[in-house]
């Protein structure tokens, strides 16, 4: 998608352009901050229906409204999943919503966050200070610089989880989408590691879903795709995949581990619930198709 804030008649809007004549235009009440980085131009506005908005090079990054639903599903099925996550990596995150849910797991004690763009983190510790406060915790060990150097850096089987919380595969983040950064997270796991990439709306970019899932394919010994329901990106729903080094992992999420963190943390989480675990990873037979190589 591209987009840009345009001003009509007086009213503010936000329009997203992309491909086969997709288009989505929010209006805003006002334009909070706007700063070209070197690697993109980071905009925070307030919006009608959807609070506060991040916007990277003129599309929807995070929002009040629906940031839940986004960051309790990446950063929760893959530590419920784990049989112990100790030490978790994060790439890209920069707003701060995957770490803030991540500290719900007692067992996680240490968060390595590699953002590239530190107008991002700056500009969310501002503007979405209850987003980014997990920022603060001395768990947590933020990394101003690019991913892909990052992990061809780290110990081999150095964490238990790896989250690829990118933007778009275009721009800064486009490194994150190829084969040689997956076989470098895979040399980074540990023997149970799980992996999670964002991997865009295959109503909109069939082929980054159908890429993912090919590699992630190749390089893991399980790959499966789940959803999210997310109203605010393009046809309303975004794909992750997830990778996991075991071989024998049932997608179960029927422990004693997981009933104790839906007792402590339920008042907290305001998108997943228990039922939403076990169908995770239950798709539509169309995007089943689709990677299967098949017509949607």
């Amino acid at each position: 998608m591209q987009g840009s804030i345009k001003y009509v008649d007086g009213k503010i809007y936000l329009e997203e352009v992309g491909p086969e004549c997709t288009s989505v235009r929010y209006q805003l009440k006002e334009v909070l901050h706007s700063k070209q980085s070197p690697y993109q131009l980071v905009e925070i506005a307030d919006s009608y229906d959807y609070g506060r908005m991040l916007i990277l090079d003129g599309c929807v990054n995070v929002c009040e409204r629906d940031e839940a639903n986004y960051h309790e599903m990446i950063a929760h099925i893959p530590a419920l999943l784990h049989p112990k996550p100790q030490s978790v990596l994060v790439i890209g995150g920069g707003d701060g919503g995957t770490v803030r849910e991540l500290l719900k797991h007692d067992s996680v004690h240490s968060i390595d966050v590699v953002e590239i763009d530190e107008e991002v983190i700056n500009s969310c510790k501002k503007y979405f200070p209850d987003l980014a406060s997990g920022f603060n915790d001395s768990r947590v060990q933020l990394h101003c610089e690019d991913g892909v150097a990052f992990v061809q850096r780290a110990r081999m089987s150095q964490y238990s989880v790896v989250i690829v919380d990118s933007s778009d595969p275009i721009g800064p983040a486009e490194g994150l989408f190829t084969k040689e950064f997956y076989e470098a997270c895979r040399r980074v796991l540990d023997d149970n590691g799980i992996i999670i990439a964002q991997s865009e709306s295959p109503y909109v970019y069939p082929n980054v879903l159908r890429q993912i899932c090919t590699l992630f394919s190749d390089i893991f010994p399980v790959a499966v795709p789940y959803r999210i329901v997310m109203p605010t990106y393009p046809s309303g729903q975004i794909y992750m995949m997830m990778g996991t080094m075991d071989k024998h992992m049932t997608k179960s999420f029927e422990n004693s581990r997981t009933d104790n963190f839906f007792a402590i943390h339920s008042d907290s989480l305001h998108y997943l619930t228990p039922d939403m675990l076990k169908s995770a990873f239950n798709i539509p037979g169309d995007m089943i198709r689709l990677l299967e190589r098949e017509e949607i």
